[in-house]
């Protein structure tokens, strides 16, 4: 089977800052697949390579088996159109109803965009009492949700989260990741979630790879992660100061 997402030997530096040091990944079709790793350690910037938003020194990335480093103008545009995106802090346009908000990639006259907006928005669990509210008038899930339901208006093939869940109360975080799984199963999209939030992981992941020092160390099924051999892959799972089997 063609990998949804291929990343071969991709390389990338800031000056002289190594972000990501020969990254190799595969994403199948339909597959939920989470990036785990410390703060800094490069995720964000390997999903913006993935976009074509930044590009690589070096490596080769590909989707379902075509290559798209060094895409430009119309090829660019239309390899992101596959794309939906959860950003970290929402992304919502304050000056926007919640309507337009989730609309806004969406063509077609006022009345179609509304209603797919509605849709998307039943979704995710949102009635259509909350379309015309502007986002400063909803709670942080509420906005996390809106941001979700704009995420899937256009049926991307693709969905990447971004800390889906930071900022949230567990109760609301739980609602987030149950939502997530849920469309990823029914839309049979392949989403690429990366955070620190190791509920997020266990509710949310078919295959769970970490990201250390530039590098994926490890990649495993969700259920591995426990019994992973790999001090660094334990560390960060059960939140231990320091890696078991490494001297002080």
């Amino acid at each position: 089977m063609t990998a949804k997402i291929q990343l071969s030997g991709v390389h990338k530096r800031f000056g002289s800052k190594v972000v990501l040091d020969g990254v190799d990944l595969a994403v199948q079709p339909a597959e939920s697949m989470v990036i785990i790793g410390g703060s800094g350690t490069g995720k964000s910037v390997m999903i913006k390579c993935i976009l074509g938003l930044i590009r690589p020194e070096s490596g080769s990335i590909k989707v379902d088996g075509v290559e798209v480093t060094g895409l430009k103008g119309r090829a660019l545009a239309d390899h992101q159109a596959r794309f939906g995106m959860l950003f970290q802090g929402g992304a919502l346009f304050d000056s926007l109803p919640v309507w337009r908000n989730v609309s806004f990639a969406l063509s077609g006259s006022t009345a179609n965009r509304r209603a797919a907006a509605i849709d998307n928005l039943a979704r995710v669990g949102l009635g259509a009492d909350v379309a015309d509210l502007r986002p400063s008038e909803l709670s942080g899930g509420m906005q996390k949700r809106v941001a979700l339901a704009r995420a899937i208006a256009v049926r991307p093939e693709i969905l990447f989260f971004d800390e889906p869940t930071t900022g949230l109360d567990p109760i609301m975080a739980d609602v987030i990741n149950d939502l997530i799984r849920t469309l990823v199963t029914d839309m049979k999209i392949t989403a690429l979630t990366i955070t620190h939030d190791m509920s997020s992981v266990r509710k949310i992941a078919d295959r769970v790879a970490m990201l250390y020092q530039g590098r994926i160390i490890w990649e495993g099924p969700k259920a591995a992660i426990d019994s992973a051999d790999n001090p660094y892959v334990d560390q960060f799972v059960h939140g231990r100061s320091r890696p078991w089997g490494l001297p002080r």
